[in-house]
């Protein structure tokens, strides 16, 4: 018995000898000074200076968390982390100045004594509706003859924060004009700057809180919700789709619908027959967050056909005037993309700080050789909670690439 209470001391005494070395180890873990040089999104005022910082940066063998709330006097052990933080930052916005949250992920950085010099990317993000296009596939496959498409197209929306966003009255619009075509707008309220014009803008059915998008997870919205693979390959399975558009025609040309996949809401269609992405992949398309309650019958009542001027590059000297003109502000828009072949490019019609660029499908309108390429927003890390978090600079040349479409 005697023993047994000899061991157990020296068992409790070495315990405790181990603990107050670890701890004194804890604290003698050396820490290296670590210069961090931020990319700020280039619309942020000279000279202005990060503030609300919050960043984890998380040691991947230890697993240790050290949380920072200033970029100034950084000091880190050596280790291998994964970044994930957020802050504000003042940026000019159609003339005026507002403060914006930017968020930053980066995985992998190494700190150590030879390396304690870190680049950090920031880009815009809203932890509210930080829903972005994932994915955006207008061109579409060929049909079984080789010369036409079929309407396989596709969008994914993703939830690229770490909570629950809700879905319900979320829509997708695309631009009245494409880029490729050269005009200049006499009537300032139609500025990209100042609104959005529209020939499309279909919503997410629900209540509010019917449409949860996990974090990390998606939305797949599809033309036609059937298996295209049975008419002709390649193509695409479309029907694990969690939504499709479909429209009643009022002339000969007919929709498909599967009863099986639910509808978009049709706010408003500038088509008699049956509306689907522009297959030259030279349109803008927006997601666009709805007012509550927003109907097709509220949206065409409340914001009525207007009517602007403009001018043509081929006849500059010859002012033209487009009636019935169908729009949105650009305070419903969270997310933007523009589309367009490099060589017949000509403007976007999005505002620029919703997208400053655009992405190409490649160099010239060529129906054969672009089908079957989807765009893919790039990835740019993993988030804190593990969730992946793709590119979002308003920078479609860059934020996306162009793969195949009947591959993940």
């Amino acid at each position: 018995m005697n023993l047994n209470k000899s061991i157990i001391k020296v068992l409790f005494m070495s315990s405790a000898i181990m603990l107050t070395m670890t701890a004194c180890n804890d604290d003698e873990i050396i820490r290296y000074d670590v210069t961090v040089s931020p990319s700020i999104p280039e619309e942020a005022v000279a000279g202005s200076q990060l503030d609300n910082i919050q960043i984890k940066f998380t040691e991947l063998n230890t697993h240790k968390v050290y949380t920072v709330t200033s970029l100034d006097n950084l000091k880190l052990p050596a280790g291998t982390y994964n970044v994930d933080g957020t802050a504000t930052i003042t940026v000019e916005e159609n003339g005026k100045t507002v403060t914006k949250t930017i968020r930053t992920v980066a995985n992998g950085i190494v700190i150590s004594e030879e390396s304690n010099s870190i680049n950090l990317e920031w880009f815009f993000y809203n932890d509210e509706t930080s829903l972005v296009f994932s994915e955006i596939y207008a061109c579409s496959s060929l049909d079984a003859a080789g010369k036409g498409n079929i309407q396989d197209s596709y969008f994914r929306i993703y939830n690229n924060t770490d909570h629950i966003i809700y879905a319900d009255g979320i829509a997708i619009a695309e631009g009245l004009y494409a880029n490729t075509t050269a005009l200049s707008i006499l009537t300032p309220e139609y500025l990209p700057q100042n609104r959005f014009m529209v020939s499309a803008l279909y919503a997410i059915p629900g209540n509010g809180t019917d449409v949860a998008i996990q974090p990390g997870e998606s939305l797949k919205i599809v033309d036609q919700a059937i298996d295209w693979t049975e008419q002709v390959t390649p193509a695409l399975n479309h029907t694990d789709a969690d939504f499709e558009w479909y429209d009643e025609s009022t002339n000969a040309n007919k929709d498909i619908d599967n009863v099986e996949v639910p509808n978009l809401i049709k706010i408003y269609s500038s088509t008699l027959s049956f509306w689907f992405p522009n297959r030259q992949c030279n349109q803008s398309y927006a997601l666009v967050k709805l007012p509550e309650g927003m109907t097709s019958e509220i949206y065409l009542e409340e914001c009525p056909t207007g009517a602007f001027d403009y001018t043509m590059a081929t006849v500059p000297d010859r002012k033209f005037t487009r009636n019935n003109v169908h729009w949105i502000p650009n305070d419903w828009i969270i997310d933007g993309v523009n589309l367009s072949p490099t060589s017949t490019f000509k403007q976007t019609f999005l505002s620029p700080a919703i997208d400053k660029s655009y992405a190409a499908i490649g160099e010239k309108v060529d129906l054969t050789q672009n089908a079957g390429k989807k765009f893919k927003r790039k990835v740019l890390g993993t988030s804190a909670d593990g969730n992946i978090v793709l590119v979002d600079n308003n920078d479609s040349a860059n934020d996306f690439e162009v793969v195949s479409a009947y591959e993940d």
